[in-house]
């Protein structure tokens, strides 16, 4: 039965306010420049911040593999997003407690409990992303699928940019380090908790329900179906093992650009604020394209960005480019986002996609983290700049695959389009 259009757009106002706190959150405890910056600041090497990427990708594929089996049994799903959603903040919530409050015996205990903090946080989230997406799946409609998507991302990104610019403020303010960060992180934390509330008010109908089964051998069994599939799955896994070199963008370069250009903290949290203004314009273009033109075509906008951005990264020599490097950025984040997603369902041949949109990432995580988490030690030996050209390189190649061999996939029950 189609959802009713009224139906669909009253959820999707519901859905709203949930980013509207998720992205001021995001934006103060992100990857993109701001911790990165916070653990050089602490004394970490590029080597172990090449650990928060690794903890990232790990933490946010693995679980997710698994939820599908967990959550198999669950005609309805928003008990469960809502209890997931609520969990993620308190990691938050006790690093706030550990910078601000307690007091702490040495550089490297810091470090060691913002990468616990965010590892725990992040396995939560990693549990949550493919529940959560299944979700907004089953209570928006299909062909407005990837426009919903872009909605959601544009009010997440938009509140991203006035988090960064809170986060900017934050910092530069006449609090000590690290009690400026133990801010942002209680500030984050407290608008998890809010927004998790804002999914009460969502009607969502009863869905598919797998039978249960050993959870190592329904991951194993998706894994093997995925692998074996002939529809373009495989060129589309090359694709995300050969866009790695994002976290250069991610986590190095805000890094890099602070002594080529004799930057401050709160450069990082503009940065990040910039990064989420390109998100905000991108997720509203790109909704769009998916909707009209096909999820494959995402792809390419995606990877066009990354070239784009790398390119700026290595050859940009003003202040102006380490700004025009984030917006590129922002465009490829939610570009990669969207077209992760929603090609996930769509490779799915289940109503329920759950377990696709989490084994997916998963499959291609190992590598990823391994070639992520050793950059930094390259970096350290070799320096950022021929490190992001072979991270250019890949992009390139992708790039390559997204425009030439990556087809545009047969829709599942739960993802097919139809005509407006």
């Amino acid at each position: 039965m189609t959802l009713p259009l009224d139906r669909h757009w009253k959820n999707v106002s519901w859905l709203l306010p949930v980013e509207v706190f998720y992205g001021v959150a995001l934006a103060l405890i992100s990857m993109v420049a701001v911790l990165p910056v916070f653990l050089s600041r602490l004394g970490a090497t590029n080597a172990v911040i090449g650990a928060l990427p690794v903890i990232w990708l790990l933490a946010t594929s693995f679980p997710g593999a698994f939820a599908a089996h967990f959550t198999g049994g669950l005609a309805h799903r928003k008990r469960a997003v809502i209890i997931l959603h609520l969990l993620a903040w308190l990691p938050w919530l006790i690093l706030a407690a550990w910078f601000g409050v307690v007091g702490r015996p040495s550089a490297t205990a810091d470090i060691v409990a913002l990468l616990a903090g965010w590892g725990a946080s992040w396995i939560i989230m990693g549990f949550t992303i493919p529940v959560w997406i299944n979700f907004i799946g089953k209570v928006t409609r299909p062909e407005l699928r990837a426009r919903s998507f872009g909605t959601i991302f544009f009010f997440q990104t938009l509140m991203g940019a006035i988090g960064g610019w809170v986060g900017s403020r934050l910092l530069g303010s006449s609090l000590p380090f690290p009690a400026n960060y133990a801010l942002g992180f209680l500030v984050a934390g407290v608008c998890m908790a809010i927004g998790s509330f804002f999914f009460l008010p969502v009607r969502e109908d009863a869905g598919a329900m797998a039978e249960s089964s050993p959870a190592l051998a329904t991951v194993l069994r998706y894994v093997r179906e995925i692998l074996g599939n002939r529809t373009g799955l495989r060129v589309y896994l090359a694709v995300l093992l050969l866009s790695v070199g994002r976290f250069l963008l991610i986590t190095y370069y805000p890094v890099f650009a602070q002594s080529r250009f004799s930057l401050q903290a709160r450069d990082s949290a503009i940065y990040t604020a910039v990064c989420m203004s390109g998100q905000m314009i991108g997720s509203v273009v790109v909704g769009f394209i998916g909707d009209r033109f096909g999820y494959a075509r995402v792809a390419v906008v995606a990877m066009a960005a990354l070239t784009v951005g790398l390119a700026l990264a290595i050859w940009g020599s003003h202040p102006a480019f380490y700004y025009c490097t984030a917006f590129v950025l922002g465009i490829f984040i939610v570009s990669d986002v969207l077209a992760l997603f929603n090609l996930s369902m769509a490779f799915s041949p289940h109503e329920d996609n759950t377990a696709y949109i989490g084994i997916i990432p998963a499959i291609v995580a190992p590598f990823t983290a391994l070639v992520a988490g050793s950059s930094g030690t390259f970096i350290d030996r070799f320096g950022f700049i021929p490190i992001a050209c072979v991270g250019l390189a890949g992009a390139v190649a992708a790039l390559y695959l997204v425009v030439f061999h990556l087809p545009e996939p047969a829709y599942s029950l739960a993802g097919r389009r139809r005509s407006p």
